[in-house]
């Protein structure tokens, strides 16, 4: 596995795993009506255009067989943005490498502590990372409720 940062020719390959891993991961935490509504955000090339350009953003990859394994994404809030993992590659460590790397850039750029929106389905991987739980947030998206946590980790 490599861990650089991501391109605009990684694009489709995001945009592919995200729709994934949301449809076959995200989906024991959440209904099919919002699966169906967060997925749909993977058809948006112009937000995840500008999340690349905007954002500290890196990708996991197999060298060999090309393929993207998973992403994250820092902005210049200390905000932890995205972290997906392809759903064919959960529990090999990607998600624990990129956050790695992620946390070394915010002590680098002098960030105190990092925060997140963490969905149902990942927070006990943050758990596990030493996060805790600020709140419990419910947030209205296309006229549904969605569950997750803000959790924040200090940086030493």
């Amino acid at each position: 596995m490599h861990i650089r940062p991501a391109q605009t020719s990684d694009l489709t390959g995001i945009t592919r795993l995200f729709f994934a891993t949301v449809n076959n991961v995200n989906s024991k935490d959440y209904s099919a009506e919002h699966i169906q509504a967060w997925a749909e955000s993977a058809l948006d090339q112009e937000y995840w255009q500008s999340k690349i350009g905007s954002l500290y953003f890196w990708v996991a990859e197999n060298e060999e067989e090309e393929e993207l394994l998973g992403f994250i994404s820092l902005n210049s809030e200390a905000y932890l943005d995205h972290i997906f993992v392809h759903d064919k590659h959960q529990n090999e460590g990607i998600a624990t490498s990129l956050l790695i790397i992620l946390e070394e850039k915010a002590r680098e750029l002098g960030m105190a502590k990092i925060d997140s929106d963490v969905s149902i389905t990942a927070k006990p991987f943050f758990d596990q990372q030493g996060y805790v739980v600020e709140k419990e947030n419910r947030k209205e998206w296309k006229g549904l409720v969605f569950v997750n946590y803000r959790m924040v980790k200090e940086l030493g």
